[in-house]
């Protein structure tokens, strides 16, 4: 059965120093030249095998007797046929040797992320002249788009024996991001297409194209769903989301409250859409720390966490930032729960579960003492979140939805992210996910080449399907963890900390929208108020 496997590249964390990283870059250039010379022996051992061949040919060839006893022989011939195989076998080692170190380098490369700098380059100067074309020529952009996209899906489907649209995500996933931001230009007005070329860093305009798009479609979404949130506390019928002890197991948490709410697994919790766990950590010396797990979008029509509500929480204005449903949802949910201002809390959340983790770094870091966030699949390059604050983000190249942002993620010693590229493969262990709804990833490989090189995604269909499910990232994690980076290494450890202790409880909270408030449900009063309160001073 075909199966898929990500292989995984590393931006920002803490840096090595210089004389580190130059040590490192040279023992990949020898692996490299090393490999080099390997790949020279081969091409001898096969000109030797060849060289042999012609040689066996052109030989005048009589006819042979077997002597009679005391006859002396007076010619004899080379084991051509012998000698000719072990030419070819050594010719085979030795390639296969210098593939072993040509692995071995990139995979110094990729954990060490030696050419961070070149490759951060070229993907800026890609999203810039997108970005131009889209602004100067968007008829002629969105005709290439669409052609490079359909070339994408007519290869793809003619490979896979049958039409399959997401290809045309893989085939313009180097353009995505420069897409968005063309299109922002145009969202927001033509009066300043000339600086989105000025400063790559940052996705300029996309915040503020998806502030006025919020401005227009919240008063249609009120009126579909009403604009009264109600945060109620849930029980859970069986456990969902466990203790933990590292970012894997945190993220396989959060796949499954997400699968378990929408009805992909069943858990047997009665869990439905709209909810987020909170849990709380008891260290050592007695003091609390937190982790709350907020999937992404659901789509229910009176959930917080519906389609439109991202483009609230994805807005270069705070204020609007945090009168998102979603936003509003957690930070009552925090707030039911107890936390307290000095307590170290992580956050970790998947697509918009993720914008809403950033959101409230970004906007309540006076009210919470919010030490790390981690996201998956999530367009958060354009909060402010401060740099006290820890950031580890997952992406997925040709996912599309963590490109939405129109920028890459800031690269410093606070944010890291893991970038994930999904390749078929066929070898695989994937089976189905067990009974208890457990996916994680890293089954172990036959060899340890494949097991560093590129994580299984368990559970993967063996068709390509879009690798914005949680799946994807978590290989994505595997992956980089297996590298040894010191990067991810330093934020797994952050991360850990907060958590290290015991379990003490993990509380569900469901939020709902509506007209008018909910009879059944009795909330604190003037919660909404007290929430925004810092906005209106």
């Amino acid at each position: 059965m075909m199966g898929w496997q990500v292989t995984s590249t590393i931006s920002g964390g803490q840096p090595y120093a210089v004389a580190d990283r130059e040590e490192y870059a040279s023992l990949a250039r020898l692996l490299d030249d090393v490999a080099a010379d390997w790949r020279a022996a081969s091409a001898a051992w096969s000109a030797a095998a060849l060289e042999l061949a012609q040689h066996q040919a052109s030989l005048t060839w009589c006819s042979s007797a077997t002597p009679d006893e005391g006859t002396t022989v007076s010619h004899s011939s080379l084991p051509y046929g012998a000698l000719i195989q072990r030419c070819s076998d050594l010719s085979v080692d030795c390639a296969t040797i210098g593939e072993e170190l040509d692995t071995l380098s990139a995979l110094l490369v990729r954990a060490h992320s030696l050419y961070e700098d070149n490759e951060a380059w070229v993907r800026r100067l890609v999203t810039m002249t997108v970005t131009a074309a889209a602004i100067v020529a968007p008829q002629y952009t969105a005709l290439g788009t669409y052609a490079v996209a359909k070339a994408g899906i007519l290869t793809g489907s003619a490979a896979e024996g049958k039409d399959n649209r997401i290809y045309g995500l893989t085939s313009t996933q180097w353009a995505q991001e420069g897409l968005v931001r063309g299109a922002s230009v145009w969202v927001n007005g033509l009066r300043r297409a000339s600086l989105p070329l000025l400063n790559t860093d940052q996705g300029y305009g996309v915040d503020d194209a998806a502030g006025f798009l919020a401005a227009v479609t919240k008063p249609i979404q009120d009126a579909k769903q009403g604009d009264v949130l109600t945060v109620s506390e849930v029980m859970a019928e069986a456990v969902v989301v466990k203790e933990s002890h590292s970012v894997a197991e945190s993220l396989e948490n959060l796949r499954r409250l997400a699968e378990e709410r929408l009805g992909t697994i069943d858990l047997g919790s009665k869990l439905i859409y709209g909810t987020v766990a909170v849990q709380r950590y008891r260290h050592a010396d007695g003091s609390s720390a937190w982790l709350i797990t907020i999937p992404g979008t659901d789509g229910e029509h009176d959930s917080p966490f519906d389609w439109l509500q991202n483009l609230e929480i994805m807005s270069d204005d705070p204020v609007q930032r945090m009168t998102g449903d979603s936003a509003r949802m957690v930070a009552e949910a925090m707030r039911q729960a107890g936390i307290g201002a000095d307590e170290p809390v992580a956050l970790i959340g998947h697509s918009q579960g993720g914008i809403v983790a950033a959101t409230i770094a970004a906007d309540l870091a006076d009210q919470y003492n919010i030490q790390h966030v981690m996201t998956a699949g999530s367009p958060v390059a354009n909060h402010p979140i401060p740099s006290t604050t820890w950031v580890t983000s997952i992406e997925m190249d040709d996912e599309l939805v963590a490109a939405l942002d129109g920028a890459p993620n800031p690269s410093t010693d606070n944010w890291l992210t893991i970038r994930g590229h999904a390749t078929r493969t066929d070898v695989t262990s994937q089976g189905e996910v067990s009974s208890d709804g457990s996916c994680l990833p890293g089954n172990g490989f036959s060899s340890w080449s494949r097991g560093f090189a590129a994580e299984e995604v368990k559970g993967a269909s063996e068709d390509k399907e879009i690798t914005h499910w949680l799946k994807y990232h978590q290989a994505a994690y595997k992956n980089a963890s297996d590298l040894g980076s010191h990067a991810v290494n330093a934020h797994e450890e952050h991360f850990r900390r907060i958590i290290d202790g015991t379990l003490e409880e993990t509380r569900y909270y469901q939020g709902t929208m509506s007209h008018t408030p909910l009879p059944s449900t009795v909330m604190a009063p003037d919660s909404d108020r007290i929430d925004m309160q810092r906005f209106d001073e």
